[in-house]
């Protein structure tokens, strides 16, 4: 749910781009690189990471419009997406060098898995986690565009970084926060799980901006997210 390859040098190769931290030495570009790494081409384990993310984030996305939509099937799509977590947490913790930083990946899954489990216990609160998961679509396109190198999903992968990211997050932090104060006066303490729903949103937001602000500071020549 959080790229960080979005400030990264760019490459003239296709790169990862499930990482949430960004490195810009050479020595770690290229320790994820084939031995034989002169021919440019990314191990396999990276690319079938990159596969799996594109396949399982465009599911992810199709279930979340579909429960948009009709207001069902949220089963399906509340178990997608913690399946989809579980899996990537065992690839990266077994094969580490699919991702340029494997720690922070894994603790940024292990969190967003313990997030999602307020959905499951407050089914009232099922769209809070559909919304937070319209993100994903500018997670799909900047592992797409990186992936088919088009200029369409370039442009849509500007754009949606932009309103999602830049804007519809730190709108969401306000909605949770109403969202608990909603709480705090029917459970008649603000000691409730819902205060967690804003400080996270909080949390991705700045994220958000810090690589936003990262990718701004760079050369002009060298930006690309």
């Amino acid at each position: 749910m959080v790229p960080s390859d979005a400030v990264r040098q760019a490459k003239p190769v296709p790169v990862h781009v499930t990482s949430v931290v960004t490195d810009s030495s050479e020595a770690s570009e290229a320790a994820r690189r084939d031995t034989n790494g002169s021919n440019g081409k990314l191990p396999l384990v990276v690319v079938y990471h990159d596969i799996f993310n594109l396949i399982s984030i465009a599911w992810l996305n199709a279930s979340n419009f579909y429960y948009l939509a009709t207001g069902q099937g949220f089963q399906i799509f509340y178990l997608s997406t913690m399946l989809y977590f579980v899996a990537d947490l065992i690839y990266v913790g077994v094969v580490p060098r699919s991702v340029k930083s494997p720690l922070v990946i894994l603790a940024h899954h292990v969190i967003t898995a313990l997030y999602v489990l307020i959905p499951y216990h407050y089914p009232q609160y099922e769209w809070c986690m559909s919304y937070c998961m319209l993100v994903e679509v500018n997670t799909w396109l900047l592992i797409a565009k990186r992936t088919v190198r088009s200029v369409v999903l370039e442009a849509l992968f500007y754009v949606t970084w932009v309103l999602l990211r830049n804007i519809y997050y730190p709108y969401l932090i306000w909605v949770f926060y109403k969202e608990w104060l909603k709480e705090t006066r029917s459970c008649g303490t603000p000691w409730n799980p819902i205060l967690t729903t804003p400080i996270f949103q909080t949390a991705l937001t700045g994220l958000n901006y810090y690589w936003t602000v990262s990718l701004l500071l760079k050369p002009k020549k060298s930006k690309q997210l």
